[in-house]
């Protein structure tokens, strides 16, 4: 019998829920931007997915099991199983369709999963400029899943159309959009945010309200977006952190907090 905990946080809540995503045997790409999809994939492969294959930075596969002082991407790349990879590299293998998950954290999204991880404003004068893309449009266009997640789900996050468009995701009303646009991957699949799981309607692929997080209602999480959600039929409580992936991210994989950092600006 799967014994949850009963004293988790959310940031622990939010990458378990990420984690549980993963399946056994895939190819993940994640960056390194955020130690929070770091430590998802990590506890994926220290429970249930041990033969994944991850993809960190330009390493394949690095020989780490927490994060913290010491790896910093020049001494991750030196533990990589795999040769190191150029950006190129590293796109080519998405183009040839090698990726099975890429999950990012965009400063916006929209209803159709489209996110902006450049800038906010007029293009040609912008009143925010982000680090940008760094292959997160390749991901996106051939990734065969990916995955979203937002520390504070906002109306400013979750906006009805997106600043600039880095990572494409679902065509507007169309079932099979992406399909007619040659576009090979599946496209966004879910969004985790410390309010709930959002997921995209199968016809319309308009996002989905799929489940509330503990201790959190619909009409809060309805009120922080800033469009029109589509509530799922069988709308459900988020499934909590077991006691063993708490004490792997607490005790093992990332015991500084570090994953904590984006809910605490």
């Amino acid at each position: 019998m799967t014994q949850y905990s009963t004293d988790y946080t959310i940031d622990e809540l939010v990458v378990c829920s990420l984690a549980r995503e993963i399946r056994d045997g895939e190819f993940v790409a994640q960056g390194g931007g955020t130690a929070l999809g770091i430590v998802s994939v990590l506890l994926a492969r220290l429970t249930h997915a041990p033969n994944l294959k991850y993809n960190y930075l330009s390493s394949v596969d690095p020989l780490f099991d927490n994060i913290g002082p010491g790896h910093s991407p020049d001494s991750v790349r030196g533990t990589a199983l795999q040769r190191n990879m150029t950006i190129d590299g590293m796109v080519s293998m998405c183009i040839r369709g090698k990726i099975d998950v890429f999950s990012t954290m965009p400063a916006q999204i929209d209803r159709y999963g489209n996110v902006n991880v450049s800038l906010i404003g007029d293009h040609q004068q912008p009143q925010t400029r982000f680090p940008g893309g760094y292959g997160i449009t390749d991901w996106f266009l051939y990734a065969n899943r990916v995955y979203a997640y937002l520390p504070k789900h906002t109306r400013r996050a979750f906006v009805e159309k997106v600043d600039y468009i880095t990572g494409q995701g679902h065509i507007a009303g169309e079932t099979n959009g992406r399909q007619r646009l040659g576009i090979p991957g599946q496209g966004p699949q879910r969004v985790v945010t410390n309010l709930g799981i959002m997921g995209f309607d199968e016809d319309t692929h308009a996002m989905r309200l799929d489940s509330v997080h503990p201790g959190v209602t619909q009409d809060e999480i309805e009120a922080n977006t800033g469009f029109e959600l589509i509530v799922g039929s069988d709308l459900q409580e988020t499934e909590p952190p077991t006691v063993e992936q708490v004490d792997l991210i607490r005790n093992r994989i990332d015991p500084m907090g570090l994953r904590k950092h984006r809910f605490d600006l």
